[in-house]
């Protein structure tokens, strides 16, 4: 399993046409049993969570946005011993639709690898890389994660030996 972000993202340029294949792929199959397909993918994600120690890596901090939610931003102004107002006004931003979120590239609370407010990170924070779930459906989010986390792409990979993609290129 390739754990270098760096390396991680350029691979998965290499590979961005076959990568969009897979995904039309797993769109439109419907000789795939999904439901299958989701716990083989949940299975090499768990498998590629356990090898990889995130804090070595911090890529996900360092490119994407996190939205949050009213719990979040409560639970983190608590931790920074701020008030909710002012957290919003130095953290949160608001896109067209009212959503919330950290938009701030590399995330404000990164430090080298680590997270400095970890035990009050978003929920969104204690999810990713978001490994099980509906991989049909996903399928897009997959992709974008997977140039940014060694753990996606190490899970993609799998996934598309074990259905024998090339094959059918």
């Amino acid at each position: 399993m390739e754990k270098d972000p760096r390396i991680v993202a350029q691979s998965a340029k290499e590979l961005e046409e076959e990568n969009w294949s897979f995904h039309n792929f797993i769109k439109h199959s419907f000789r795939l049993n999904h439901s299958r397909v989701d716990a083989v993918a949940k299975r090499y994600g768990e498998a590629a969570e356990k090898e990889m120690d995130c804090t070595t890596c911090g890529a996900c901090c360092r490119v994407n946005t996190i939205p949050v939610d009213e719990k979040d931003v409560k639970r983190l102004a608590k931790h920074l011993k701020l008030s909710q107002d002012q957290f919003y006004k130095q953290y949160i931003t608001e896109n067209e639709f009212g959503e919330t979120a950290i938009d701030t590239a590399p995330c404000p609370f990164l430090e080298g690898n680590l997270c400095s407010v970890y035990d009050a990170r978003p929920d969104v924070c204690r999810k990713y890389p978001y490994i099980g779930g509906n991989i049909r459906t996903r399928s897009l989010a997959i992709l974008e994660r997977a140039s940014t986390c060694p753990i996606v792409f190490e899970m993609l990979e799998q996934l598309k030996k074990h259905l024998n993609f090339h094959q059918y290129r």
